[in-house]
């Protein structure tokens, strides 16, 4: 049952959760200075990216709470607001401090933010989907995913992270659509209600492929790309695949006129503005260091 009171705390403490973790593994995975599986190797054995994985688990915990309790076009959205939080927590982790700029970029986020959740309005409860269109739309995401990280090897490091970090958004928001189907299938049988059926095991399944490759694709592009490569993208995809799945695949209500589409798109525009704005100060980047300047052009 929806409640829109619980559901979006467990969002937004799920975001802030999620925008300090994002901080630390990126400046563990990008200090790695090793591109493959030898470097990934060695960042999971490091003991801040061990505790940034725990700061993970725990906001994902959030996520699936916040979705148990509302609708996905509403709270998956709410993911953007990791970005200001990053910026916060990369500057009292030793990052350049906010100016002027950033700030107008946070305005640009949580106005973006706003302004969509405002649009969408009430969508109400969704359905149990169909387990051949989850099947269906996971192995459409997986194919394009997979198709688009090769299609861009051995190109420039900025373009590389930028498709690897949409990638990442976009099994990122498919993984939320699959836990809303999953804690409704829960809600309406039990848990037990997970296995007994396809409307059960098949979201179950697509949780494991979507958030696997999520992870793997964002280790990745953090390697080869600054987050103000990856993350704006990752920031659109994420939350557009769960609006267009969570209408799609569980039939939930958002308004499709001209009019509000051309908000849609605003609202998006506001937030990739903002997202390229804080993306790189998050981190605590300075231009001056070798890796900086690789990871930029």
């Amino acid at each position: 049952m929806s409640s829109l009171a619980i559901a979006v705390p467990l969002g937004v403490a799920s975001a802030t959760v999620y925008g300090t973790s994002i901080v630390v593994q990126h400046r563990v995975v990008h200090e790695s200075r090793a591109d493959g599986p030898r470097g990934l190797t060695r960042v999971i054995r490091d003991p801040r990216w061990l505790l940034a994985m725990c700061g993970d688990a725990f906001g994902f915990l959030l996520q699936i709470a916040a979705l148990s309790a509302g609708p996905v076009v509403l709270i998956q959205p709410l993911v953007v607001l990791m970005l200001p939080v990053a910026l916060m927590a990369g500057f009292l982790m030793g990052g350049p401090r906010p100016n002027r700029g950033d700030y107008l970029g946070c305005v640009a986020i949580v106005g973006g933010l706003g302004g969509f959740l405002a649009l969408v309005g009430t969508p109400g409860n969704g359905h149990v989907p169909h387990p051949h269109r989850v099947a269906i739309a996971v192995a459409l995401v997986l194919i394009l995913v997979l198709g688009a990280t090769l299609a861009v090897r051995g190109l420039r490091p900025v373009l590389r992270g930028a498709v690897y970090g949409g990638g990442a958004g976009a099994c990122f928001g498919t993984l939320a659509v699959m836990v809303d189907a999953a804690s409704d299938r829960v809600s309406r049988s039990g848990v037990h209600g997970l296995f007994d059926s396809p409307r059960g095991f098949v979201p179950l399944i697509a949780m494991g492929l979507v958030g696997v490759g999520g992870m793997v694709l964002t280790m990745v592009s953090f390697q080869v790309g600054s987050l103000s490569a990856t993350l704006p993208v990752n920031l659109a995809t994420d939350p557009t695949t769960a609006v267009v799945f969570g209408a799609i695949l569980l039939h939930e209500r958002i308004p499709t006129g001209p009019l509000e589409l051309i908000g849609y798109v605003v609202c998006l525009l506001a937030v990739i503005i903002g997202a390229v704005r804080l993306a790189a100060p998050a981190t605590g980047e300075r231009t001056d260091k070798p890796t900086a300047q690789a990871a930029s052009g």
